[in-house]
């Protein structure tokens, strides 16, 4: 059934483990396997490299000063690699690294796919709603340059072409689950958080949009629970049955224009935070659950670690 209670004038999408199936801790270990010896085989060292790419996603993870998730990478990566490495780095040396980085995402990372089977009927609802004229939004987790996210996407064989805007590392300067990461679409799509549906497969990063009015779409193929929500109080179902629900809504009467895909400044996030908000915003508290998203990033991962993650 559809909610006759909502008039949606834009639907945000979560890529990982909701567009794309996949095990999100598979999806790490053999990312941070394959990077590794990317580097290595380029002459880097490749523990001091490791140490500087998760130091600098959790730092992703930690500011809110408005810089850029990927200016605060580079600017935290740089001095920790030097500091592991015991040698300063030229300019000329930072911007090498930076064009081998480039170069792993365009040529490497696209084989950590190589294994992954698409559900089509991701690409199925994509183009349906676009097909309604629903603004789609990629609202992906932004620690990824905008690359590594497209081909994210072409694994799960949707066309990144649908989505008005997608969420990367150079446009994002905030992460999930900080309700300022929602915020900040939010003042990019120009909707109030009432016209908004988001879907997504993780109920603490995911569904933390719902504290700024959006509603909310669990799909539960690769249910992530963190926070043992109660899911009596949200839609969700399988990915078959999510399109099944989309293919039922009505065309989009007003949708929304000229959203944007540049960089929002931060007072711009702030007022959309202030303006959307249905219950008081504890940011010290979404901080302390960001963090906690990125130690579990950066650390060990089995299949299915992600599971057991808690945010108590």
């Amino acid at each position: 059934m559809t909610d006759a209670k909502r008039a949606y004038r834009a639907i945000c999408f979560d890529l990982d483990g909701t567009l794309l199936p996949m095990d999100i801790d598979a999806f790490m270990s053999a990312y941070f396997k394959r990077i590794a010896a990317f580097m290595a085989a380029q002459g880097m060292n490749a523990p001091a490299f490791m140490e500087a790419l998760k130091a600098g996603t959790q730092e992703m993870a930690k500011h809110a000063d408005g810089r850029t998730n990927e200016q605060a990478f580079w600017e935290t990566f740089f001095p920790v690699y030097e500091a592991a490495t015991g040698a300063p780095l030229t300019d000329a040396e930072r911007g090498e690294m930076r064009e081998l980085a480039t170069k792993f995402y365009e040529e490497d990372f696209p084989h950590i796919g190589d294994g992954f089977t698409p559900n089509p009927a991701s690409a199925r609802v994509v183009d349906a709603l676009a097909e309604k004229g629903y603004p789609l939004v990629l609202a992906t987790m932004p620690m990824f340059p905008r690359v590594a996210v497209e081909h994210r996407l072409a694994w799960a064989g949707v066309d990144p072409a649908k989505f008005a805007c997608i969420t990367s590392y150079e446009n994002a300067t905030s992460v999930k689950p900080k309700q300022t990461y929602f915020a900040e679409v939010l003042a990019a799509i120009g909707v109030p958080g009432q016209d908004v549906l988001m879907v997504g497969n993780n109920t603490m990063e995911d569904m933390a949009v719902l504290d700024l009015g959006v509603d909310g779409y669990l799909v539960t193929d690769w249910l992530l629970d963190p926070v043992s929500f109660d899911l009596t109080t949200i839609k969700h179902g399988t990915m078959d049955e999510f399109v099944a629900w989309a293919e039922a809504l009505p065309p989009c009467a007003h949708p929304a224009k000229a959203i944007r895909t540049d960089v929002i400044p931060q007072e711009e996030s702030l007022r959309a935070l202030e303006d959307n908000a249905v219950v008081p915003i504890d940011l010290e508290e979404a901080a302390r659950k960001a963090a906690l998203v990125a130690d579990a990033v950066t650390g060990d991962h089995a299949p299915g670690d992600a599971a057991s993650l808690r945010a108590e």
